[in-house]
């Protein structure tokens, strides 16, 4: 009878494990889809095609195998859940940071963009035409949005949704104010050179007040960074380390109210810092 209830045992966890992992990498796959097309268009909109497959499948690995190097380094299901939480959210963040880096390059631009234009329209030329030169004579990513306000203009979408749809494209006060700028101009036939020569003093005083700010605030905000990070930091390095002290958390009902206590308390306190060190100017 010991033997059977074995047999019966392995014939029930196989029958579960048939049944119940085709749906699991179904979901699996169907969840990274989503990512992958929220990714891709998040690329496209910057500029940079890649290819879907390449795309599903760089969302779809990047999990399993820092799942499986955590597993590797801790021997245990816990270190494989956290291995594959980091990978899963890590090509998230990746992109992310491509998208900030690429707004922040175009707000470093705009200043020598509108004096392109100021630049263009004291020659003669018209907006559009303006539009072209700095199209040329700027780098990416500055050029790349630019061609595309041309290239919609050229297929009949008027000037002001193109302004709109490039504002659309990277949000940010500054743009806004150049925007805005433009198409009030447009509507009422203001002297656009002279718009652009106080926009240019308007945003490189911004720009140095935004840089002293920052400098006066670099010390509280490092501070902040670091009181975030030294928890989680801690917290790995004792469990990979000391794993002994982790398993009386775990394995305990009292610890693992404590565990869910500690990661409540620091998500509220990492916003409350990125709350308190941010200044608005």
């Amino acid at each position: 009878m010991f033997y059977v209830g074995i047999i019966l045992v392995f014939l029930s966890l196989a029958f579960l494990v048939y049944k119940g992992l085709p749906k699991f990498f179904q979901k699996y796959s169907n969840l990274q889809e989503k990512r992958m097309k929220k990714a891709e268009r998040a690329l496209n909109d910057m500029f940079m095609f890649k290819d879907r497959q390449k795309l599903l499948s760089v969302f779809t690995t990047i999990p399993l195998a820092f799942g499986a190097v955590g597993f590797i380094l801790s021997g245990n299901l816990i270190g494989f859940s956290i291995g594959a939480v980091l990978g899963f959210i890590i090509p998230t963040f990746y992109i992310k940071g491509i998208a900030t880096k690429r707004r922040s390059d175009f707000l470093s631009q705009l200043v020598d963009g509108i004096m392109v234009l100021s630049s263009s329209l004291k020659a003669g030329l018209s907006l559009i035409q303006a539009f072209e030169v700095l199209s040329d004579e700027m780098p990416s990513p500055m050029r790349d949005e630019f061609s595309l306000l041309i290239r919609e203009n050229r297929m009949g979408v008027s000037l002001q949704d193109c302004l709109l749809h490039l504002r659309q494209r990277n949000p940010s006060e500054d743009l806004t104010l150049v925007t805005t700028a433009i198409i009030i101009a447009q509507e009422t036939g203001g002297d656009l050179t002279q718009i652009f020569e106080q926009l240019v003093f308007t945003l490189r005083e911004k720009r140095k007040l935004d840089g002293r700010v920052r400098a006066l605030t670099v010390q509280a905000r490092l501070q902040g960074t670091i009181m975030a990070l030294l928890p989680i930091g801690f917290a790995c390095f004792t469990y990979f380390v000391t794993p002994e002290n982790f398993e009386l958390l775990i394995n305990d009902s009292m610890g693992r109210i404590l565990i869910v206590y500690a990661i409540i308390s620091e998500t509220i306190g990492i916003f409350l810092i990125k709350i308190l060190s941010k200044v608005k100017v």
